[in-house]
């Protein structure tokens, strides 16, 4: 029987969320083309954002460049963050949406937070 470890399982699932954030970020009207869902291509850089966020967290994990799980995690929601942040400014910008417009500004304190305790003393 097939018993990956941990480490092997985990490499994997970031290998196939990695493909999902191409799919999603680079071709996401063909991808939507083969959905029944369609097209959004807010929503989907959304997704791809989740998936880049997933992978840095991740990675890290992974590959056993931080032993501190709690950091590797806080950089990823810092990527989240900062590209959730990016996709709510410009659509505020376009459209003058409120919500758009507050969660451009929340993702932006979440950055701050996650900057100023990355950079921090580690404890």
């Amino acid at each position: 029987m097939y018993r990956p470890t941990v480490k092997t399982a985990t490499a994997t699932w970031l290998a196939g969320t990695t493909a999902a954030l191409v799919v999603q970020g680079v071709f996401p009207r063909q991808f939507a083309a083969t959905t029944a869902w369609g097209s959004n291509d807010g929503w989907q850089r959304e997704i791809a954002i989740w998936n880049l966020g997933t992978v840095v967290a991740g990675a890290a994990l992974v590959t056993g460049h931080d032993a501190d799980p709690v950091r590797s995690q806080l950089r990823g929601l810092a990527v989240l963050s900062t590209l959730f942040g990016i996709n709510h400014a410009v659509a505020a910008v376009e459209t003058n949406k409120p919500g758009n417009w507050a969660w451009a500004a929340i993702n932006a304190g979440g950055l701050v937070t996650a900057v100023a305790a990355l950079t921090g003393r580690r404890h």
